[in-house]
């Protein structure tokens, strides 16, 4: 009877227990590295649902009052063109649907993308102004229409193979597919900057898809391309945009007040602001200014790859020095290719 008993429970472990290393993401089985850190799914994430982000961004400034000796208490990711570190480890191409949906699923609080229109003047998804590096194709997005683009294949920058899911190549997504996919999940950094995309068709994707207040849009500074973005979502929206300038100095964050309609909460900072330090506690004079900031580790995010291997994994404690850095600056949005390492690590900290 017990040898019976025996057989029957290790059947079942076999039948039910997963094997180790296989994870089922958007699409087809990827291969995966076996201890890639998951954010548990009952963890407290961004309610992008029922919290618009300027609503998020108010509060948040509020918890500050103009104060630069209060600390900051919390620290979002941004997924830098929607890449994880499973992303990486994976080769799943930037800014395509599949990149979103693992972000989201790895418990990213924002989605960074970038906004290009075709010839025929369809808004997609591409950093580079050309599709060299992460298509099959060549040339500028702007000398295909939408159609033509439709017929490349996407791959991840560098790699040597396109990536299929369920045996199908991923196409370049529009700016409504992928507005759709983030849809009452995480909130959105369209990267504009120098894109040539109209206002008023990125305002339309906006309403299209529902995201109103989901959004807020990085661009040209100071210009006359902001301010529209800013006069057409106004118009048709009321009050829902987001727009996320770049500073040089926390002073700078004076100009916009005025003619700005007080939609600009959160303002981007060059990493160096942190890392060398160029301005110390950056983020910190931010919030005595009444805001918020924001920068990367993108030109760092090794560091959190080796701290990851060297430290995380092996159960050590041991520091990054770009994260550390980046603390200590007082920032509240950390861009990365590297999501689920800097939540670890910010976690750790009783950031997250």
């Amino acid at each position: 009877m017990k040898r019976l008993l025996y057989i029957l429970v290790s059947a079942l472990l076999v039948a039910f227990v997963p094997s180790c290393g296989k994870n089922q993401g958007p699409g087809e089985p990827h291969k995966v590295d076996p201890v890639t850190p998951v954010v548990p799914e009952d963890e407290e994430k961004p309610a992008a649902a029922t919290t618009t982000l300027l609503t998020l961004l108010n509060e948040k400034i509020a918890e500050y009052g103009n104060d630069a000796s209060v600390p900051t208490n919390h620290v979002f990711i941004c997924a830098h063109r929607a890449n994880t570190y499973e992303a990486y480890l994976n080769q799943i191409p930037e800014n395509s649907i599949p990149n979103i949906e693992m972000a989201i699923a790895k418990g990213a609080d924002m989605v960074e993308l970038d906004v290009r229109p075709t010839k025929d003047g369809v808004l997609v998804l591409m950093h580079d102004p050309t599709v060299n590096a992460t298509t099959n194709g060549k040339g500028n997005v702007d000398t295909y229409t939408y159609e033509e683009l439709c017929n490349l294949e996407m791959r991840a920058r560098g790699a040597s193979t396109y990536y299929k899911v369920n045996g199908q190549p991923v196409r370049v997504p529009t700016l409504e597919e992928a507005l759709a996919a983030c849809k009452d999940k995480i909130y959105v950094n369209l990267d504009l900057a120098n894109k040539n995309c109209s206002p008023a068709g990125v305002v339309r994707a906006i309403q299209n898809t529902g995201t109103v207040g989901q959004v807020m849009i990085y661009g040209a500074n100071g210009t006359s391309e902001q301010k529209e973005y800013i006069s057409k979502g106004y118009e048709r929206c009321g009050d829902w945009l987001a727009i996320h300038p770049y500073i040089s100095k926390p002073e700078d964050i004076d100009s916009y007040r005025t003619g700005y309609y007080d939609c600009a909460k959160l303002f981007q900072y060059n990493y160096t602001g942190y890392y060398t330090p160029t301005i110390d506690k950056f983020g910190s004079k931010c919030h005595a200014q009444g805001a918020l900031s924001y920068s990367n580790s993108l030109d760092y995010d090794s560091q959190l790859r080796t701290w990851y291997t060297n430290y995380y994994q092996k159960n050590l404690t041991g520091s990054c020095a770009v994260m550390d850095k980046f603390i200590a600056s007082g920032s509240d949005f950390v861009q990365t290719d590297m999501c689920e390492l800097a939540h670890l690590y910010l976690k750790a900290k009783g950031l997250r």
